[in-house]
């Protein structure tokens, strides 16, 4: 849960509260789950690398085709020592950076996605380790495309 809400800024399942967000700390029957939910925390974390390319559909371009995404993982370790060492070399480089003070997942924006479509964007993440290395076969020549805004 918390590795895809790390990748997926903006992703709801229940309108605009997150699943997490439907557990309460002061109902006994959430508990156990938020308890759950916190051990899962300890497992090892890794940082990733993250690409999107948010096109314009072919169909109808007034609005948003299937995004394109890429994601690396490109460290192990520690969450803590992960998240210092991200915002340790992305303030250095002027990087802005979220931290989640709760979970303790840190966001480095390399690039934020534009106002309007097609548009990218691009930014280091910790997460726990589970998530795989994905990327469409014709993603790297589609991100040289839109970066250079040829999509």
């Amino acid at each position: 849960m918390l590795a895809a809400s790390s990748r997926r800024l903006r992703a709801k399942l229940f309108g605009r509260r997150s699943l997490l967000e439907q557990f309460d700390p002061g109902r006994a029957a959430d508990r156990p789950v938020l308890a759950a939910f916190e051990g899962e925390l300890a497992c090892p974390w890794a940082l990733y690398h993250v690409r999107r390319i948010l096109p314009v559909s072919k169909a109808d371009p007034t609005r948003g085709g299937r995004a394109m995404r890429s994601v690396e993982r490109v460290d192990v370790g520690r969450a803590a020592a992960l998240g210092r060492r991200l915002q340790s070399v992305s303030e250095r480089r002027g990087v802005p950076v979220e931290v989640d003070e709760r979970y303790g997942r840190v966001r480095a924006w390399v690039q934020r996605r534009g106002p309007a479509l097609p548009t990218v964007e691009e930014l280091m993440v910790t997460a726990p380790f589970q998530v795989r290395d994905k990327k469409v076969p014709h993603f790297e020549r589609e991100w040289a495309a839109h970066r250079r805004g040829r999509p």
